[in-house]
């Protein structure tokens, strides 16, 4: 089972309005709006340099854009420290897995529920039978999740023995462990083989039907186009495009700035 919230209600939109971001004289954001609906999956996508991370790591607070606005569930997100923004259910992955060394699989995983743990302090530091018994049940949900992700195998494992690919499964697995509404996923597919791609479009997917909203950042374009309800496309710090992937596909801005001479059959 994925640890999504899967209640009636939906998934608020994440809407980006206006943002801008410099460092320094480089404007890396300029005037960038959209949206991420609740059971979509929007494609943010643009040659290296574009501002795509940049977008990334200023909707889960860890920049703050110079002006603009950024909206969940009715709370501007642009003064909230990261750590509030992932309390309110939008969370992200990293171009790079960064694992808690030291731990198992299922130890990352299980450390990625904090947000959710019901024991006051107390509790937890003296191991109180209410602490173990919810200790129990995130292990078993943790254990789910590697499941899901196709490391049941890897539970035990240290995390810093398992491969790239198991790496960015098991960050995967984390961030499903914070019970997130939202998704930003940077580069997710960067570096995995065909069957670990499968793997990553079916989770995909599945998140997508259970009413998460997904941002998704990748220079796969095959993969983006075949996965994506909608597509930005971003070109030096700006919004070129957006639109549905046969819409983005024919924009001849988007072929000249991104695309190419892509093969239409690919997509």
């Amino acid at each position: 089972m994925m640890a999504v919230r899967t209640d009636a209600t939906p998934t608020p939109e994440l809407r980006i309005a206006g943002v801008t971001r410099r460092f320094g004289g480089l404007v890396a954001v300029a005037d960038v709006s959209l949206v991420v609906a609740g059971g979509r999956i929007h494609g943010l996508i643009g040659p290296n340099g574009a501002g795509k991370s940049t977008m990334i790591s200023l909707i889960s607070g860890f920049l703050r854009p110079n002006s603009g606005s950024i909206v969940f569930d009715g709370h501007e997100l642009t003064q909230l420290e990261a750590s509030a923004i992932a309390r309110l259910g939008v969370a992200r992955t990293f171009q790079r897995a960064a694992p808690l060394l030291g731990l198992s699989a299922l130890e990352n995983v299980t450390a990625g529920m904090h947000l959710h743990y019901r024991s006051w302090l107390g509790a937890v530091l003296l191991r109180l039978p209410a602490m173990r018994r919810e200790a129990r049940d995130h292990a078993e949900a943790a254990r789910a999740l590697l499941d899901r992700v196709g490391l049941a195998d890897a539970a035990e494992t240290p995390a810093g023995t398992l491969t790239f690919g198991e790496l960015r499964f098991l960050e995967i697995a984390r961030v499903l462990a914070m019970q997130p509404r939202v998704i930003m996923f940077d580069e997710p597919a960067a570096g995995l083989n065909q069957p670990e791609s499968q793997l990553l479009a079916t989770i995909l997917r599945d998140l997508r039907h259970a009413g998460v909203g997904i941002l998704l950042v990748d220079h796969d374009v095959p993969f983006v186009f075949d996965l994506c309800d909608e597509i930005t496309v971003m070109e030096s710090g700006k919004v070129i495009a957006t639109g549905d992937p046969r819409q983005i596909y024919d924009d001849p801005r988007v072929r000249a700035a991104y695309l190419g001479d892509a093969d239409e059959a690919a997509l």
